[in-house]
C-alpha cells in the first residue's frame, strides 16, 4: 500500500530552455477542469491514509493562481489525511506572500523553490523570469511567514559559469539560510530548446573537468557549512532530508497522479496519459502500464539505493527483494570494490566519495544481474 501521493500540474507560464517535463501554458486549457481530474484519479487511488508524504510539482503549479491551488490542494488532503510532510513546488515569479500565507494556512510545510541560480546573467539564459532579487525575497517572506522546511534547486556547469561563480551561488544559497539544497549538472534533454542550441553549436557547453571540479566544491562548501549529503545530488541540514524522495530511492510504493506522472504499487509501474485534454476525457488516466518482475525490483532497488550515500543494507535488500546482492552482482561488486568506487562497511554497501562524480557509470553496474 502506497504511503506517498505525487501530484502532477502540467502547468507552467513559460518553458525554460532546459526543462524535458511536461508542461503546457495555463491560458491555453481548462485548468479547473484538469484539477477536478485529478482529484477523481486520486478518489480511485489505492493508498495508506493518512500518507506520510504528499508532493505537489510541475510544471509550477502556482501557475493556476491562488484560489484554484490552495482550494485543489485543500480536496486534496480530504482524501489523504494531513500527510506529515507535505511540499509545494514553487516558482518565485508566481507567488507573493498572500499566496505564500494561503499555502500556509492549508498546512503546507515544506515550499520547494526552483532557484537554479543566484547569477542573473544565468538566470537569463535558462529562461528563469526572476530576479535573483526576487528570490531572496521569496525565501525572506516564507521564513517570515513561519515555513522551517525551506528546499532550494541549484543548477551548475550553465554555459558560461566557472568554479568562482558557482562558488559565489553556493555561498549565496547558504546564506539564505535554507535546509535543503538540490545541485544538478546542466542536462541537455532531447528535444529541448537547449539542446538544439548546443547541437547547431551556438554554445560553449562546460567541459568534463570542469563539471566535476564544481560538484565536488559543492561536496565541500555545504559539508563546511552544516549541510549533510544524503544523495547524489541532494544536501540537507540533520533532520530535513525529503521524505518524500527517499520513498523514490527506497523503491517503496508511491501514487503518482495528473498528466505525465509515474506511479509504482504493488509490482506495476504506471505512467500517466501525457496530453491534458485526454488525461480530462479517459477515465484510465494511465498511458502506460509495466508489470516488474521481481528481479527486475532487484535490480532497481540497487540502483536507487546506491544513490544514497548511507548506501544499501544488505539484510533489508534481501528481505524487500528476495535476492542477496552478492549473489546477483557479484562480478560488479568486485569490480567495484577493486576499483575503490564501492565500500562494504557493517553490513553497508555505498559508493566512496571517489565514485560520486562517476556514479552513473557505477550505477549502471547494476542495471542488470550479472
Amino acid at each position: 500500500m502506497a504511503k506517498s501521493v505525487y501530484v502532477h500540474i502540467p502547468f507552467c507560464k513559460s518553458k525554460c530552455l532546459y526543462c524535458g517535463f511536461f508542461s503546457k501554458p495555463p491560458a491555453q486549457f481548462d485548468t479547473q477542469k484538469l484539477l477536478n481530474a485529478e482529484i477523481e484519479e486520486l478518489k480511485n487511488s489505492s493508498f495508506a491514509k493518512p500518507v506520510k508524504t504528499l508532493y505537489i510539482g510541475g510544471g509550477s503549479p502556482a501557475s493556476v493562481g491562488s484560489v484554484a491551488l490552495c482550494g485543489f490542494l485543500s480536496e486534496i488532503t480530504k482524501l489523504t489525511g494531513q500527510p506529515e510532510e507535505f511540499t509545494v513546488e514553487i516558482n518565485p515569479a508566481d507567488v507573493n506572500e498572500l499566496f505564500l500565507r494561503k499555502l500556509f494556512e492549508i498546512s503546507v510545510n515544506r515550499i520547494s523553490i526552483g532557484v537554479q541560480s543566484f547569477n542573473e546573467d544565468e538566470l537569463v539564459f535558462l529562461g528563469r523570469r526572476y530576479t535573483p532579487a526576487q528570490v531572496e525575497q521569496t525565501i525572506k517572506t516564507c521564513k517570515k511567514i513561519g515555513f522551517q522546511n525551506i528546499s532550494i534547486d541549484l543548477i551548475f556547469a550553465v554555459p558560461g559559469s566557472n568554479l568562482n561563480t558557482w562558488h559565489q551561488d553556493l555561498l549565496r544559497a547558504v546564506r539564505n539560510d535554507v535546509q535543503h539544497i538540490s545541485a544538478y549538472s546542466l542536462t541537455y534533454e532531447t528535444n529541448t530548446p537547449l539542446e538544439k542550441i548546443k547541437s547547431l553549436g551556438k554554445i560553449k557547453i562546460v567541459n568534463e573537468e570542469l563539471d566535476r571540479l564544481m560538484y565536488e566544491r559543492a561536496i565541500w562548501l555545504l559539508g563546511q557549512e552544516g549541510f549533510q549529503q544524503y544523495e547524489i545530488s541532494n544536501f540537507a541540514k540533520p533532520g530535513f532530508e525529503c521524505r518524500h524522495n527517499l520513498t523514490y530511492w527506497q523503491n517503496d510504493f508511491y501514487i503518482g497522479i495528473g498528466p505525465a506522472a509515474c506511479g509504482y504499487i504493488e509490482g506495476l509501474r504506471t505512467e500517466n496519459i501525457n496530453d491534458i485534454e485526454k488525461y480530462i476525457e479517459q477515465e484510465d488516466k494511465a498511458g502506460e502500464k509495466t508489470e516488474i518482475m521481481p528481479v527486475e525490483k532487484a535490480c532497481q532497488t540497487a540502483v536507487l539505493g546506491l544513490r544514497l550515500i548511507r548506501g544499501i543494507d544488505i539484510t533489508e535488500y534481501k528481505q524487500k527483494t528476495g535476492f542477496d546482492i552478492f549473489e546477483l552482482f557479484k562480478n560488479s561488486i568486485d569490480k567495484n570494490l577493486k576499483l575503490n568506487l564501492l565500500q562494504l562497511n557493517e553490513n553497508r554497501l555505498s559508493l566512496t566519495q571517489q565514485a560520486l562524480p562517476m556514479a552513473d557509470s557505477v550505477l549502471s553496474d547494476f542495471a542488470e544481474p550479472d
